[in-house]
């Protein structure tokens, strides 16, 4: 009787060894994986502030201001260009300066033409 009472904690000895062996295989795993988490968080944040960084050399005023002189050819607003509600009704041309169902012609870049 004592026997096969040795024999049973053996094999539950055994058996709770395997258990604690899988389950510290499994944390194990779950701990590499939280560790390739957190760096690929700490990689994605190092990324964000770089891209932060060259955003802000990016939109810096006087690098657009330089290349809206260099690629927008952009003139200055002159007071002439506000108007007063009543006035805008006078400003209308009575027909367009270009047709735009005519095929083949850019018709905003003929109307931007028109308007210099």
């Amino acid at each position: 009787m004592l026997r096969a009472f040795n024999a049973c904690l053996v094999v539950a000895v055994l058996c709770s060894a395997y258990v604690l062996y899988s389950l510290e295989h499994s944390i194990r795993g779950i701990e590499r994986q939280i560790s390739r988490s957190n760096s690929a968080i700490a990689n994605e944040k190092e990324t964000i502030g770089l891209l932060n960084a060259e955003w802000s050399s990016l939109i810096r005023p006087e690098r657009l201001q330089r290349l809206s002189e260099q690629y927008l050819k952009l003139k200055r607003i002159s007071p002439e260009q506000f108007v007063k509600l009543n006035e805008l009704a006078a400003r209308i041309p009575d027909e367009p300066p270009v047709k735009l169902e005519e095929q083949g012609k850019d018709a905003i870049g003929d109307i931007l033409k028109a308007m210099e």
